[in-house]
């Protein structure tokens, strides 16, 4: 039951007047933040817990491809694909494939990442996350993975996102979102799940 509606709250990285300097920071910012891991404190990151997720809801991980359409500076997906193939590895499985795509591409992160990490490439061109058609290479499955991004849409934009990984993907990963409690429990302290 939903006691209050949405409220679709301004951020200032989503804002055409944000200087390019501080969108860089923020994305870059929020990618470190996926990968923070606190020895004694926290099990794994917030990645590793995404990883987690994937190892018990998809048994057959290493036929997918998993894309980010909102993907910032990275996010976790480098934590991801180090995770999630280093397990797939150690069962003998072949690896995931990661691609990063945003409508504002970052490709010089994009690079860095890409030659530190066989398994991910990514979308040169802006890729609008509502109007998506599938992405991933034929004969892979298409995971389509949404990160902390549902708060730059309104409802309608979210709508058609959702809709887009209904009809072209095979599977979509949906991470925090739940309430902003949840979301902040979940980088403090990551053993919550």
């Amino acid at each position: 039951m939903v006691l209050f509606p949405r409220y679709h709250l301004i951020e200032v990285g989503d804002q055409a007047w944000c200087p390019g300097w501080l969108l860089a920071y923020l994305q870059s910012y929020l990618t470190e933040i996926w990968s923070l891991h606190i020895p004694g404190f926290s099990k794994t990151s917030p990645a590793g817990v995404a990883c987690n997720i994937i190892n018990r809801n998809l048994p057959d991980a290493s036929s997918f491809t998993f894309v980010d359409l909102c993907a910032g500076a990275g996010g976790p997906i480098p934590v991801l694909d180090s995770a999630l193939n280093k397990n797939l590895q150690a069962e003998g499985d072949g690896p995931s494939l990661f691609i990063l795509s945003d409508l504002h591409p970052r490709l010089e992160e994009w690079q860095a990442i890409a030659k530190s990490h066989d398994n991910i490439s990514y979308i040169k061109e802006p890729l609008d996350a509502t109007k998506c058609e599938r992405v991933a290479p034929p004969g892979r499955k298409e995971c389509r993975i949404f990160n902390l991004c549902f708060h730059h849409f309104q409802d309608d934009e979210a709508s058609a996102i959702l809709g887009s990984a209904l009809d072209s993907a095979d599977a979509f990963m949906y991470a925090l979102h739940e309430s902003l409690f949840q979301s902040i429990a979940l980088f403090v302290y990551p053993q919550y799940e």
